[in-house]
């Protein structure tokens, strides 16, 4: 019986697994209940008729076998949203679309890497809104998610993959390496190492930099602070204010100076946090349709909900 169970696999027993399924459970009616339909998507997929959707990190990490009837190659699910998308582009699903799941996820990551290889994820996805509504109704839904289970001390992070994108066009970098050289510094938040290694950056680049990172920060109760602003994050700073004014019993935190990369988002991320846990990451992601022939405007959030029951157990026993 020894090593009778792979590494990274799911398993569980009371009274976790109790918990486990009365918050999928939970989730989902409450999703339901504020007009999300639930779907449920197969286990495998073919590769050639998803993978050029996907993040690309996750390409490395897919478990992959052939269809014997077919010859193709199948793959487990390794993220549901490219599922989903491909089932709205080849269905009849009136726009707006709003869309609930829960499924096990499964990534063929490197053993001792302290990540799962299945864990089960619930999330929603609000397809056929462009608008910033769209924003604030999918993180107002993540936040009163949470307070299902009493979770308090809760954090909004809100960012904008979108702002050192305008930044670089607003300068001319259209250098793709000196601009990829500049966003591994700008996730390691360090202005000065962009200074020491970068020759030949327009002016006023590095003050843009130097205010976007003096505006960052949990959002301030007077508005008049950010009256001076910069164009390319008043999204971000205006979705923020929003939901600060919604939840006034949350902390909003402002991140100008984000950068994702590889970049999955395409404008406004957040993720959830209570103490010091993510709990929900979510944020726009429309641009990753376009593969499939279709741009559709998209945004969603997702929660882990093996780490929320560990969560929750840990808050039961305090």
């Amino acid at each position: 019986m020894k090593n009778s169970i792979p590494s990274g696999v799911v398993q569980f027993f009371e009274p976790l697994s109790s918990l486990r399924r009365s918050t999928e459970n939970s989730l989902i009616e409450f999703f339901k209940d504020n007009s999300y339909k639930e779907i449920v998507t197969p286990s495998f997929s073919y590769e050639n008729g998803i993978s050029s959707g996907l993040f690309e990190p996750l390409k490395t990490k897919l478990f992959k076998l052939i269809d014997k009837s077919s010859g193709q190659t199948m793959i487990l699910r390794a993220d549901i949203t490219m599922q989903i998308m491909q089932a709205v582009l080849m269905g009849d699903f009136d726009m707006p679309a709003r869309i609930c799941y829960a499924d096990n996820i499964y990534r063929d990551i490197k053993e001792h890497s302290g990540q799962k290889r299945e864990f089960k994820q619930v999330g929603v996805e609000l397809l056929g809104i462009k608008e910033k509504t769209a924003d604030n109704e999918i993180i107002n839904l993540s936040i009163e998610s949470l307070r299902k289970f009493d979770i308090k001390d809760i954090t909004v992070r809100i960012s904008d993959t979108y702002i050192f994108e305008r930044l670089f066009e607003k300068y001319g970098l259209n250098d793709s390496k000196k601009t990829k050289k500049i966003k591994g510094f700008l996730e390691k938040k360090n202005i000065s190492l962009i200074l020491k290694s970068i020759t030949e950056l327009p002016n006023n680049f590095i003050d843009n930099l130097k205010r976007l990172e003096t505006l960052s920060g949990y959002v301030k109760k007077n508005n008049d602070y950010y009256n001076d602003v910069l164009d390319i994050a008043q999204d971000a700073i205006d979705t923020a204010k929003k939901i600060q004014s919604d939840n006034k019993d949350i902390k909003v935190f402002l991140d100008l100076f984000y950068c994702e990369h590889p970049m999955y988002h395409h404008g406004i991320t957040f993720s959830v946090f209570s103490e010091n846990r993510s709990l929900v990451v979510g944020g726009r992601y429309g641009n990753v349709t376009k593969p499939f022939g279709k741009y559709i405007p998209a945004t969603g959030f997702a929660i882990n909900l093996d780490e929320l029951i560990y969560f929750l157990s840990n808050k039961e026993k305090k």
